[in-house]
């Protein structure tokens, strides 16, 4: 074989290589960090006011995961339980958004409530807590890992 061959050969496995990449690639999914980007995007500077009256809270909300019982356990300041609180805890999972769960949040009169993640898959997730007491609204984050 002569070395003209030789190039059309190599260069021909070359187009093969790339359009197989292409195809490959196309067909991956993309989990998009939110399905309304654009619209918690202008919505911001209202998230930076929630987590700023949570930053400034003398007890911030406490989160501790137990293996044992596979639950986590969320103690909210003592000083909003009389005020009543309203919100959701959103389990967010980085790696596959159709694994996100959300729950409402339903204390016990001490002010905790406990959920059960035996259901969820073991690996890092985001608790974002997002929550109304006295007409204050507020946001916290926690990473986890299960």
């Amino acid at each position: 074989m002569n070395w003209g061959w030789k190039i059309v050969v190599v260069y021909g496995a070359f187009v093969v290589m790339t359009l197989s990449m292409a195809f490959f690639f196309m067909r991956q999914k993309v989990d998009l960090v939110a399905d309304d980007y654009y619209k918690q995007e202008i919505e911001y500077q209202g998230q930076m006011d929630k987590i700023s009256n949570a930053k400034s809270l003398e007890n911030p909300v406490d989160i501790s995961y137990s293996m044992e019982n596979r639950a986590i356990t969320l103690i909210f300041p003592g000083e909003h339980i009389p005020k009543g609180i309203k919100g959701k805890i959103h389990f967010y999972r980085p790696s596959n958004a159709d694994e996100d769960k959300e729950f409402e949040i339903n204390l016990k009169d001490s002010g905790e409530q406990v959920i059960g993640v035996s259901s969820l898959s073991k690996g890092l997730w985001k608790l974002k807590i997002s929550w109304t007491a006295g007409g204050e609204a507020y946001f916290d984050e926690k990473v986890v890992t299960l």
